[in-house]
């Protein structure tokens, strides 16, 4: 007896518009993006979510002056410019930025190396 597989399709309703994928009743998996043609929206979606992740983790202690990436911190330029910010824009710079954001922004950084 010969086994036959049925293709359904699923629609799924993200932020994006609905997303058409496809299942198969023997458990295989219907793959959307390959190596030579990756789902660029998905992976910096998912790299935005990690580094929201590792943000909220990280300690909220002061940045500290003699490590590596205290050039990357606010805390620098707010100590060498205190009268540049405003209360409002002190808060702004120290919440943590959203997925959305962070997605936005690295979106923004792939479409500026691809000359878009």
């Amino acid at each position: 007896m010969k086994k036959e597989s049925t293709l359904k399709s699923v629609k799924i309703q993200y932020a994006d518009p609905i997303i058409d994928y496809k299942s198969s009743t023997t458990s295989s998996i219907m793959a959307t993006s390959t190596i030579t043609k990756p789902d660029v929206k998905s992976m910096v979606h998912a790299v935005a979510t990690i580094l929201q992740s590792q943000m909220l983790e990280a300690p909220a202690d002061e940045a500290d002056e003699q490590k590596e990436l205290y050039y990357f911190s606010e805390e620098k330029y707010i100590k060498e410019k205190p009268e540049a910010f405003d209360e409002a824009r002190l808060a702004l710079l120290r919440e943590t930025p959203t997925v959305d954001n962070i997605n936005e922004f690295i979106q923004a950084l792939y479409d500026c190396a691809q000359f878009r």
